[in-house]
């Protein structure tokens, strides 16, 4: 009985360690695929921002993106979040943005 109580709980444990390692994936991939979106638009070139990704383990639970930067105008921060709001819905409908973008009107752009 011990023994199978144990394999049980060993293979229990191995599923939720490859869930994580899925949901790390997915959190990967939406990452890479909205600093691209950023990358894309001329008006953001040079602009530091940064996407960062955390998809929880559990479904049902919005994956939650925090957008975190300085632009020179607040026109520009509507911008970076209606790009990122757009391109994750296009890959999941549950999410949520973290906005940590500040408006900074003395910032030059980056070369």
């Amino acid at each position: 009985m011990v023994v199978v109580g144990l394999l049980m709980v060993i293979g229990v444990v191995v599923k939720l360690f490859d869930l994580k390692q899925r949901r790390e994936s997915e959190a990967v991939q939406l990452q890479a695929q909205l600093s691209d979106a950023l990358l894309r638009e001329t008006t953001l070139a040079g602009l530091p921002l940064t996407p960062t990704v955390h998809v929880p383990v559990w479904k049902g639970t919005p994956a939650t993106i925090e957008v975190v930067g300085r632009v020179p105008t607040p026109e520009l921060k509507d911008t970076v979040l209606r790009i990122v709001r757009d391109e994750a819905a296009r890959i999941r409908s549950d999410i949520q943005i973290e906005d940590r973008l500040s408006v900074v009107p003395t910032m030059t752009r980056a070369a």
